[in-house]
């Protein structure tokens, strides 16, 4: 067994010769050895492949555009719930949602009736001179009439709108839409439908509902209410 560690096999004929043997003695091939750097090189590639083998799974694209995504929401979640809403703002959704979710709930047009005086009774308790500051919004409708001035809805939760009129025949007696070169109007130039505002102003006194509504039917004014404004600023949130 130990003799045999002497010799070799010629890579052309395959003939056994000596393992010292620079060409075969049967077929004159010349015998090439691997050098240090050709040994060096194998053991380099041997431990990158061990390396492969034993690394940790990567995760499915899918699923890190997933874990991505779903990072996104969270931070988007954060910075909303850093915007300041005033209390006030708060209260008044809080009151017309619950009374949006009841006047559904309601069995017939006496029971809808009601309601909507009872809106109206906790509405005079909670808005007192009808004028507000710092609300928050989204941006529904930024248009112009036929001379040009702003028509501007903002909605302040899923149900509730608060707008000026769309026409000047309307706006009339109220004058909620905004006069192009005021310094309102300019502050809306760079606003766009979708973005979340900062605004305050006024609503409307009426006898109906406390404040004025534009519904035309009971329907609308309840169940998703749209109230009539006279804005004074809206600034956009950073």
């Amino acid at each position: 067994m130990g003799s045999e560690s002497l010799f070799v096999k010629c890579k052309t004929c395959g003939k056994d010769i000596s393992k010292n043997a620079k060409t075969c003695p049967h077929c004159g091939e010349k015998q090439k050895k691997l050098s240090i750097i050709h040994w060096v090189g194998i053991v380099l590639v041997a431990l990158l492949v061990i390396g492969i083998i034993n690394a940790p799974d990567q995760p499915k694209e899918t699923n890190s555009s997933s874990d991505s995504n779903a990072a996104e929401a969270v931070v988007k979640k954060k910075i909303e719930a850093i915007i300041e809403i005033p209390s006030d703002q708060e209260q008044f959704i809080s009151l017309i949602e619950k009374y949006v979710n009841s006047f559904r709930a309601a069995k017939n047009e006496l029971q809808q009736s009601a309601l909507k005086d009872q809106r109206k009774n906790e509405l005079a308790k909670l808005i007192h001179d009808y004028s507000v500051s710092s609300w928050v919004g989204t941006i529904t409708k930024l248009e112009t009439n036929t001379e040009g001035k702003a028509i501007l809805s903002i909605r302040v939760s899923p149900d509730i709108e608060i707008k000026t009129w769309n026409n000047a025949l309307s706006d009339i007696n109220s004058n909620t839409l905004i006069a192009k070169g005021s310094e309102l109007y300019s502050s809306l130039f760079n606003l766009s439908r979708g973005q979340k505002v900062r605004f305050s102003g006024s609503f409307f006194s009426s006898e109906t509902n406390y404040i004025k509504e534009t519904s035309m039917t009971i329907q609308g004014s309840m169940r998703s209410p749209e109230f009539l404004f006279k804005f004074k600023s809206v600034k956009p949130l950073n």
